[in-house]
């Protein structure tokens, strides 16, 4: 594999304080809004704690499943890497995505440590687009089979779940073009040509990316099948931690409560506030206002970026500074290393 120049990073400080802040913020104004804080922790000391720690199990596990995403579309190009360093990885991908605008900040390191394990960046690139869409498609699929499926919804809820009927669909179809874009565009990419040169290292670079997707898409189509299966088993072991958690305050029932968790769970994906910090709150006061008592919602809200923000904030974080620190001692290291 060809060699590059070794590549600076920086902990994004400015991005973990602000998505902290906001975070807090939402918080500090809800519970103002709509509980007495004295009553929110009253209610906390009595919510079944059981719930959490099962919650916390299932969000922290999705890591361990999430790795497998892109160790399968690696495995496709002749990389095999163990499970548990994927899941490292990806438990620092997961910190950088919380902490960066439209949960988009993990896929540069990912890309990153591939490079590291010796794949080219351009092929790094197309096996992390790959994964990412992927999971975006697994997702909107996800979230369009319970919207679809659901029966008995009360009728204040029945317009939000039609709204992700409509835009699972949506998004589903502009995953689809993108990727038969990225495959089949090739006047785009001949105009591109003619303003930079075939013969410049951009051109290059965007050629060997194109038919590394091709070739995952096409020739090695059953890996990236596997990893849009591995997606999609993610998203439904991550979304219920969120499951356990409305558990815990025993409404709706089972089916219709996994709905509205993955309801919760989309809205940072779109959100350009790092973390999705304040909209998935705001989400959950309209959805379950008048389900849950005001002190109860309040506590949902606690608990909720507790588990799936704040806990995996810090783990992540200490994976993401070891991991930089570990590649730090090794600055002499100009190409490819085979290590993590």
């Amino acid at each position: 594999m060809g060699k590059m120049d070794k590549t600076e990073w920086k902990i994004p400080w400015k991005g973990m304080i602000v998505a902290l802040l906001v975070g807090a913020a939402a918080l500090a104004v809800i519970f103002w809004q709509v509980a007495n804080p004295q009553d929110v922790l009253a209610e906390l000391r009595e919510y079944p704690v059981k719930y959490f720690f099962a919650a916390l199990f299932f969000v922290l596990g999705a890591w361990v499943v999430d790795g497998q995403r892109i160790g399968m579309l690696a495995r496709a190009l002749g990389e095999r890497i163990r499970w548990w360093e994927l899941a490292l990885v990806l438990g620092a991908a997961n910190f950088l995505t919380l902490v960066t605008p439209f949960a988009g900040g993990g896929g540069a390191l990912i890309v990153y440590y591939l490079y590291r394990r010796g794949l080219k960046t351009s092929q790094a690139t197309a096996v992390v687009l790959g994964g990412g869409l992927a999971g975006q498609s697994s997702l909107a699929l996800l979230g369009l089979i319970t919207s679809a499926s659901l029966t008995n919804v009360p009728d204040d809820l029945s317009p939000y779940f039609r709204a992700v009927k409509i835009g699972a669909l949506v998004y589903l179809t502009i995953l689809m073009s993108l990727q038969v874009g990225i495959i089949k565009s090739d006047r785009l990419f001949q105009w591109l040509w003619s303003k930079r040169g075939k013969e410049s290292r951009s051109a290059a670079w965007i050629t060997e990316f194109r038919s590394t997707y091709e070739f995952l898409l096409t020739k090695r189509s059953r890996y990236y099948l596997t990893g849009v299966a591995v997606a999609f088993s993610y998203y439904v072991v991550y979304y219920f931690g969120s499951f356990l958690l409305l558990s815990g305050f025993g409404v709706f029932h089972p089916w219709l409560r996994f709905a509205i968790a993955v309801i919760f769970g989309v809205a940072p994906v779109f959100s350009p506030i790092p973390g999705g910090a304040g909209l998935s709150e705001g989400i959950s006061w309209i959805v379950l206002d008048g389900v849950l008592a005001p002190d109860e919602l309040a506590s949902f809200i606690v608990l909720w970026r507790t588990v799936v923000f704040y806990i995996p904030i810090l783990l992540g974080g200490a994976i993401f500074v070891f991991l930089v620190m570990r590649w730090a001692s090794k600055s002499n290291i100009t190409g490819p290393t085979g290590s993590y």
